[in-house]
């Protein structure tokens, strides 16, 4: 196991693919935050002309509040859930190319057959390939926490009056769009759980597909059409499906992902609401654990069907 895992090391240190995607990942999540926490301050109330003092007074509760609640997002901790939102695209490409290009190049550069003689147990090899994928997406997602927890004493905005969003008269116009109290670190650490996981089941995802058809491109490429056809098939079912049978869609991947994580965030209280897609017709919400155990039995499943392909596959490279 050693031996393969220093091998994998020398592989990997030299592609600059890999670099990029390891560095580039917290170098865009760390201008979009400090974009996004330059101009947090520069929504406010505009008032021109005679306008009655009473007015006034209410224009200015608005201002307050508004600054208030433009500022929560790079307060601590739920900074960390700023970074992590922000990032989360970037990071599911990311790990899905790493795991394409880990599993997929050894068939399409034609090393897979050496691999194979240096070490014939194929399980080992694949065992060692996945801990490299995990160390290397977990790193990843470990500087992007990182960053989200120390940026809000670098960057720092001004919190305002949060007093102001308690005060506010829904009735006298401008209402916050979003949850506005505060946030526990536990809470927070709950959702960046669920963004780690939604990322493993794309990595599981494609890296199935990349071992299946034996190319990083067709791996990505296989991936991309599970997850539109999912959403045909979500929206067929949800418009025509009656009874049990509209419980269909929460049993696919990428629904119950996205459900965990909206789960996450209601329980942590950033977000209001069933986790997925409450508002859709024909939806029907499953309590969060039962969720959670679908999406494990998927990431399960999917990565045991690693081992799987490649025990059974023929090598010819």
């Amino acid at each position: 196991m050693l031996s393969l895992a220093r091998a994998d090391w020398f592989r990997i240190r030299r592609r600059w693919d890999v670099w990029i995607i390891v560095l580039g990942i917290p170098a865009l999540a760390l201008l979009a935050y400090v974009s996004g926490a330059l101009s947090s301050g520069n929504m406010q109330v505009q008032i021109s002309g005679d306008v009655p003092p009473e007015f006034q007074a209410q224009m200015a509760a608005q201002d307050a509040a508004m600054r208030a609640f433009n500022a929560l997002p790079y307060q601590f901790p739920r900074s960390i859930v700023t970074v992590l939102e922000g990032s989360t695209l970037w990071l599911v490409i990311g790990a899905a190319f790493l795991a394409a290009s880990l599993l997929g190049h050894e068939f399409s550069w034609g090393t897979i057959r050496n691999v194979v003689l240096f070490q014939p147990d194929r399980i080992r090899y694949l065992a060692v390939r996945l801990a490299w994928i995990v160390g290397l997406v977990v790193a990843i997602f470990l500087a992007l926490v990182a960053l989200g927890a120390l940026l809000p004493a670098i960057v720092r905005v001004d919190p305002g009056d949060p007093a102001a969003l308690e005060n506010l008269d829904p009735s006298q116009g401008w209402v916050p769009y979003g949850p506005t109290a505060s946030v526990s670190l536990g809470g927070v650490l709950l959702v960046a759980g669920a963004f780690l996981v939604s990322v493993a089941g794309g990595v599981a995802l494609v890296g199935l597909c990349a071992l299946k058809f034996r190319s990083v491109a067709s791996g990505l490429l296989g991936a991309g059409i599970y997850v539109a056809g999912e959403g045909i098939f979500i929206g067929l079912v949800m418009s025509r499906a009656t009874g049990d049978l509209r419980y269909l869609p929460q049993l696919t991947l990428i629904t119950r992902l996205t459900a965990l994580v909206g789960d996450a965030q209601q329980a942590a209280g950033l977000a209001s609401g069933a986790g997925g897609m409450s508002s859709s017709p024909g939806w029907v919400a499953l309590p969060p654990l039962v969720g959670a155990s679908i999406v494990a039995v998927w990431i399960v499943g999917l990565i045991a069907l690693w081992f799987v392909v490649l025990r059974r596959a023929d090598i010819h490279e």
